[in-house]
């Protein structure tokens, strides 16, 4: 581990000037404080990103790099969208002008990484340790929020956020992590890699301990959606592994024990939990029934019925403004206007978004701003192909990034936490990195970084 840090601190590109030295230096630091603290603390992680933006703005060379990537050109137009539409919005709508501010710097800032991807980029060493980075101060977070009071409340069933307090975030950064270690299993099980029997088994003992805590992290965080998005991208994971290489350079991969291993840590974990899990489909189920039963109007309010009134409310405005959206940070004056019981939990206190994040983007931003959120994200699912083909990226951190695009894919139907600090940083890691495997260069000094990504 040790040799792999010291191999991330040498850049691909030489510093051209003392300047560019100290940026360069300013920029790693602050790209590994980000990525520890992406899920651990939000002043750490904007010290980080901050870091990281005075290293750019000190090397012509980074941003004229930048500036070459059509991707980056995408980013700037639609944080300039925003402002524009954040400006009309706010003299527009008689609204909490303080929240519509706000909201428009985390949408801006979700867009900003390429300035992660940049760093990143410089050694794909940078890449597994950053990574690394973020889940382990995330384990770290989970930790120090884990009290005796706290783990028995969760063992009986009681739902919790730990360090961040809302659930469903805690709930998704488990299933990220998972999704990690199981592609990390994978990779270890590799036959090219050839590792000693005692040296396997310590690394698969650890990664399952790994796997059984960020598990139980997931069950307590009670998240029927995020339950829902795993259960899509763990079989993405495997897909992707079995099926992404080309068959005359498919190299056989021991799926047998990853699957077993997965078998017996759900195995456990629904033998300790088997309550908590059984009485959250259990009333899952009975809402749905009577929603279909009794029509969603008589109903019972639940947190489904709940979020099929708000999803009718969504489009029925997003319809009286469908190109431009009523702008960042409205929904909840909008909700709060419509003075509807059934968009309030408790009454009294309107619902604050929409519970579905692609409703969100055309509410607030409309068709023009999906658009541009759509093709951003096909771009960035097209130049991560095209570093796989190139070699740039071995096909676990293929799988582990095609998981990670599902997982967010299918949470997104059901909730809408993506301006949470928390989230928005553990979106700049993913995709900074699925970017910065496209902007890695093939320099015959930096050939070995490249071919041994993972």
């Amino acid at each position: 581990m040790l040799e792999l840090f010291r191999a991330s601190l040498t850049p691909i590109h030489t510093s051209a000037t003392k300047l560019e030295k100290i940026g360069n230096w300013a920029g790693l630091i602050g790209l590994y404080l980000f990525s520890f603290f992406a899920l651990l603390s939000i002043a750490g992680a904007n010290l980080g990103l901050g870091l990281m933006i005075i290293g750019l703005m000190l090397s012509r060379q980074a941003l004229r790099a930048l500036f070459s990537q059509s991707i980056t050109w995408f980013c700037l137009l639609i944080i300039l969208y925003i402002l524009l539409r954040a400006f009309w919005s706010i003299g527009e709508i008689a609204a909490d002008q303080e929240t519509q501010i706000n909201q428009a710097r985390d949408w801006i800032q979700l867009f900003l990484f390429f300035i992660p991807a940049w760093w990143l980029s410089q050694s794909t060493h940078r890449i597994r340790i950053s990574v690394t980075l973020m889940f382990s101060g995330f384990a770290l977070g989970m930790l120090t929020a884990l009290d005796s009071e706290t783990l028995l409340q969760a063992l009986q069933g009681v739902r919790s956020g730990l360090h961040f307090g809302k659930p469903i975030i805690l709930g998704f950064d488990c299933a990220a992590a998972i999704l990690g270690l199981t592609a990390l299993g994978m990779y270890r099980l590799d036959a090219q890699h050839d590792p000693s029997r005692r040296n396997l088994a310590l690394n698969l003992g650890l990664i399952m301990i790994g796997t059984l805590f960020f598990t139980q992290g997931l069950i307590i965080s009670q998240s029927r959606g995020v339950w829902l998005a795993i259960l899509f991208a763990l079989p993405m994971l495997f897909l992707t592994l079995r099926y992404a290489a080309p068959p005359r350079q498919r190299t056989p991969i021991r799926f047998r024990y990853p699957l077993l291993g997965l078998l017996l840590v759900m195995a456990m974990i629904l033998a300790i939990n088997w309550n908590t899990i059984s009485q959250r489909i259990t009333s899952e189920s009975t809402e749905w029934s009577a929603i279909v039963n009794e029509g969603l109007d008589k109903a019972p309010l639940g947190s489904s019925s709940y979020r099929l009134h708000l999803w009718q409310f969504g489009l029925r405005k997003w319809l009286e403004r469908p190109f431009f959206g009523w702008g960042p940070g409205t929904t909840h004056a909008l909700v709060e206007a419509e003075d509807d019981i059934n968009l309030q939990d408790p009454p009294g206190s309107s619902f604050d978004h929409l519970h579905n994040a692609y409703l969100e983007v055309v509410f607030q931003l409309g068709m023009f701003g999906i658009a541009l959120v759509a093709l951003i994200s096909g771009l960035m699912i097209y130049k991560l192909m095209e570093s796989y083909r190139r070699k740039r990226l071995s096909i676990y951190f293929l799988a582990f990034l095609m998981s990670n695009f599902t997982l967010i894919a299918i949470y997104s139907l059901t909730d809408f936490r993506h301006l949470h600090w928390n989230w928005r940083f553990y979106w700049l890691m993913i995709a900074g990195v699925t970017v910065a495997f496209g902007m890695i260069l093939q320099s015959p000094a930096r050939r070995s970084d490249h071919e041994h990504a993972d």
